[in-house]
């Protein structure tokens, strides 16, 4: 599966070849930056200390100063900002190199940080009766990416 998953189909077997498999990775790219940008800015505000920019809409500093705000004394935000780095690296290593095997690990990521960011929203909404506006734009995003990368694996394994 390694060879195929980045190899285009022919447009006369009814795939959109290449340029389908470059639309999916290039909105996994921006995806991935796009959450790296909200993780890094709840990242900051944390390390420095200040209130979150959340105006009326939800609880973020409830949210973010709970005790499920850390998982072993490193904040979740810090974590997903990982997570999203790590995706963008993967998908433009694979798109690169046109590498299947890192395709399939940026996958892997984005699965995880899916299950991360169910299990979380759950926390704010049934634990912590509170939400917080950037959590669920992060958890919007992971999901698109978690689906636009598995789109992208699918694809691929169907050439």
């Amino acid at each position: 599966m390694r060879a195929q998953v980045l190899r285009s189909r022919s447009p006369a077997a009814g795939g959109g070849g290449r340029n389908a498999n470059t639309l999916l990775m290039t909105a996994s790219a921006l995806l991935a930056i796009a959450g790296l940008c909200i993780a890094a800015y709840l990242s900051a505000v944390h390390y420095v200390d200040q209130p979150i920019a959340c105006s009326s809409i939800g609880d973020c500093e409830l949210v973010n100063s709970s005790r499920y705000a850390e998982l072993a004394g490193v904040p979740v935000a810090l974590l997903g900002a990982a997570a999203y780095a790590s995706i963008l690296a993967l998908v433009a290593g694979a798109w690169l190199r046109r590498a299947g095997d890192l395709l399939l690990a940026a996958w892997g990521v984005a699965l995880g940080g899916f299950a991360f960011s169910v299990y979380l929203t759950w926390i704010e909404l049934r634990v912590l009766d509170a939400i917080c506006a950037y959590c669920v734009a992060s958890a919007c995003v992971m999901t698109a990416l978690f689906a636009s990368l598995s789109a992208s694996v699918l694809r691929a394994g169907d050439g």
